[in-house]
């Protein structure tokens, strides 16, 4: 009775602490600005695992799981036991005391729950500080913007770039800067480190990320911080080396930069015409040919060229001819870079004249606000006139056009014939052609049948030549008949004897 009480009584206890989620961190308390290791770990397999709340903490990566899993054998027998882990990399950007929710987990289909967890972040000690110090001193990122004082819809150029003296492994972005207010597009760059030089310190560095910001509302933007994960090789010392001699360790630090506050003003009371453009522009239009035939497609480009907003101008208001045909536009734009950001952006227009005439394209005008000047500009087109010929090919060519559309509608609208060909609709099924010949085929073919076992049977050896001459004899013959019923449109003649034709011509033939 007493084994039977202690078997359950491990069994019970094992069941208990197998079941428990636990939460620890590697360093508690910990040190504004350091990052700190939060796990919850179950000694089983789990599912749907819930995280808590970091109130106040930041949440660097997580929850990242893992399983462990160990295998021993005890007396003759193997016992395996799974542990569950899911890891957190925290960082507090201020002291005080945290309290972190509990995390659940499901296992078994019951909802197993950790305690709440209390972290107290503390002030850095003098060596603490001076830690962060040289580190910040030796590995930081640099953020530079083009304007800080802009108007609305006006663009800046944003440049993080990494400086570092460090032996860096690998870097990774843990955590992109919130860019409310702000249009943006980033621009290609190269993550090649160049050697540079700042307060006579050099260093190596590398443009992490570079964008172009348009401004989409007035007043103080706030450009958040830009997170970096750094890989660093960092040298043992003398206790810490491996036994293999491995000399250095890799050891992870986040750094940010700062954040950049862009002051928008409105823009002055613009012009009727104003769609929002900002900058300085040029722009033309051309067309490739100016005297065409009529539906002979012209094609129209519309270039605007400068340093501003291009990305965010609308297709012109163009007054084309009324007698023309005009397609969407096909947009392109790119974007060079020299000293500073200049961009091209074409709109193409596909026009086909129906009519012959001469035709005027008029002017057209784009209003920008010069961030320069502080004015409103206008640039203008030039008009282009064109003289539409007649098409000779006109008829062919709507010929054309309209058998084009009868192929692509064939699925829903059949083609509509010119001429028709009525036949008499016959109510009783017993005088159609089809219903004679369904029942009269089986009494010809019977009769066929006897009168070739007739013929064999009476035949001599040269028997088959006079068959062979017999059937087609009478195959030309009934073949003209079917000729004189088709010259005189009586088409169910002339089916009916070309379908007796070859009957009696297989049946004399073999």
């Amino acid at each position: 009775m007493k084994k039977i009480i202690l078997i359950l009584f491990v069994f019970i206890s094992t069941l208990s602490f197998a079941q428990k989620l636990s939460v620890s961190a590697d360093k508690n308390p910990a040190i504004v600005g350091e990052q700190i290791l939060i796990q919850y770990s179950i000694d089983t397999q789990g599912s749907n695992f819930k995280s808590p709340n970091f109130n106040g903490l930041r949440v660097l990566s997580g929850p990242n799981p893992s399983t462990q899993s160990s295998y021993s054998f005890v007396n003759g027998k193997s016992q395996s036991s799974t542990k569950t882990t899911y890891s957190y990399y925290l960082k507090a950007t201020k002291e005080g005391t945290f309290n972190i929710s509990p995390a659940t987990i499901k296992v078994d289909g019951k909802t197993i729950k950790s305690k709440s967890y209390q972290l107290k972040i503390v002030k850095g000690s003098e060596k603490n500080k001076a830690q962060q110090k040289a580190l910040s001193d030796n590995l930081f990122i640099k953020v530079d913007v083009s304007k800080r004082n802009i108007v609305l819809g006006e663009q800046i150029i944003v440049t993080y770039k990494l400086f570092t003296r460090l032996e860096l492994n690998n870097t990774e972005l843990s955590e992109l800067p919130d860019l409310n207010g702000f249009w943006t597009k980033d621009l290609e760059t190269s993550s090649r480190f160049k050697r540079d030089v700042i307060d006579g310190i050099p260093y190596n560095v590398a443009t992490v990320k570079k964008s172009v910001l348009t401004a989409q509302k007035s007043g103080k933007l706030i450009i958040d911080p830009m997170e970096l994960k750094c890989s660093i090789r960092v040298k043992n010392n003398k206790r810490n080396r491996g036994f293999f001699g491995n000399n250095y360790q890799i050891q992870e630090e986040y750094i940010s930069s700062k954040a950049i506050t862009i002051t928008v003003t409105e823009l002055p009371s613009p012009p009727p015409n104003f769609h929002g453009a900002v900058g300085k522009f040029i722009i033309k239009s051309e067309v490739d040919n100016t005297t065409a035939n009529a539906n002979d497609a012209i094609s129209y480009k519309l270039t605007i060229t400068g340093t501003g907003n291009i990305e965010l101008i609308e297709p012109l208001a163009i007054q084309f001819p009324e007698d023309f045909e005009v397609y969407d536009p096909k947009i392109s734009d790119r974007i060079f870079e020299g000293g500073r950001k200049r961009s091209i952006k074409t709109f193409e227009y596909l026009l086909i004249p129906r009519y012959e005439g001469e035709y005027t394209i008029p002017s057209t005008s784009l209003v920008y606000y010069n961030n320069k000047t502080k004015k409103y500009e206008t640039k203008k087109t030039p008009q282009h006139n064109l003289i539409i010929n007649a098409n000779n090919n006109t008829e062919d060519e709507n010929s054309t056009i309209n058998q084009q559309i009868i192929k692509t509608e064939k699925k829903d609208i059949h083609y509509i014939f010119t001429t028709t060909k009525l036949k008499e609709i016959r109510d009783n099924i017993l005088n159609t052609n089809l219903f004679i010949l369904i029942f009269f085929l089986p009494i010809f073919l019977i009769i066929l049948l006897w009168m070739h076992n007739t013929i064999i049977g009476k035949t001599d050896v040269n028997s088959s030549d006079w068959k062979n001459k017999k059937a087609n004899k009478i195959a030309l013959k009934r073949l003209k008949y079917a000729q004189n019923c088709i010259n005189n449109n009586d088409f169910d003649s002339f089916f009916e004897e070309i379908e007796k034709s070859l009957w009696v011509y297989f049946a004399d033939k073999f």
